[in-house]
């Protein structure tokens, strides 16, 4: 399928930009600086307690990506998110077949702005299993029975390392996001070498790819693979955006004005309900 009005974007560059306008219309951007909890007041927010002291406000958007479940996990609310890895490659300046961004079912790739390509597993994934795996089991089985094919399930250090940070901790104490402050997970150099075999026997002209780097990262995936966008009952004053399942940078622009919408009391960008906090 082709879609003509498909587009591509380098999430530096878009991200930065966006940034930049949300600077220009005021929003100050703090960096290197966790919240390690929220502050409440009468039963709902007041403010959050960073590790750099308070900023009063009586609404909060928590955007934590894979973080998100262990920080509501710490004021007592449960939110069924699960970590996987992808793994992913960038090749060197080359012609290429297509300027269009391609998705099969075991590659896709995309044109860089430096003119190479990146390119991935498509229908791979590892799976490296922690506590929460286990914990959630039952609300993911449905989605594992399904796509059990693509993920490389496995039990090692990770599951150790993740076991090593706290569950529980107060306002003042280091939190684990200041103990793990980004995600940098290994690539896993056969599936990136299986992206490349399979994208070469569908376009020989990439045996010519010199790999240039490789990365993978960490993203957060919910039971039925849709985000979660709405407010948590239990701690009025508090809105979720998060558990984006792989498609947060290509939804972020509508999925923040929607989160927007909901946090300022604004009508909705669309209905809210398919994304609501309690559907789990």
């Amino acid at each position: 399928i082709y879609t003509s009005s498909d587009a591509r974007a380098e999430p530096t560059l878009a991200s930065s930009a966006i940034a930049k306008a949300a600077m220009a219309l005021g929003v100050v951007i703090i960096e290197q600086c966790a919240v390690r909890t929220l502050q409440m007041s009468a039963g709902k927010v007041s403010g959050v307690v960073t590790e750099k002291g308070e900023i009063r406000c009586d609404q909060v958007l928590l955007a934590g990506g894979m973080w998100s479940r262990r920080f509501l996990g710490n004021l007592g609310v449960s939110l069924p998110t699960l970590a996987l890895t992808c793994s992913v490659l960038r090749t060197h300046p080359m012609q290429g077949p297509t300027e269009i961004a391609v998705g099969a079912p075991d590659f896709s790739f995309r044109k860089h702005k430096d003119g190479g390509f990146i390119i991935t597993q498509r229908g791979k994934l590892d799976a490296f299993l922690t506590l929460d795996h286990l914990l959630l089991a039952k609300q993911y089985m449905p989605q594992f029975r399904a796509q059990r094919s693509v993920l490389n399930v496995s039990l090692g250090r990770y599951f150790f390392k993740d076991l090593a940070l706290s569950r529980r901790w107060s306002a003042d104490s280091v939190s684990p996001f200041e103990r793990v402050r980004v995600q940098d997970p290994a690539a896993n150099p056969q599936l990136n070498n299986d992206a490349m075999n399979n994208l070469i026997a569908a376009w020989p002209v990439f045996e010519q790819a010199k790999i240039a780097q490789a990365w993978a990262g960490t993203i957060d995936v919910t039971p039925d693979s849709n985000p979660v966008i709405g407010p948590v009952a239990q701690i009025p004053g508090l809105t979720v955006a998060t558990g984006f399942s792989g498609h947060g940078f290509g939804t972020s622009p509508a999925a923040g004005q929607l989160a927007a919408d909901i946090v300022s009391g604004h009508t909705p960008i669309i209905d809210p309900s398919p994304y609501r906090f309690d559907r789990f």
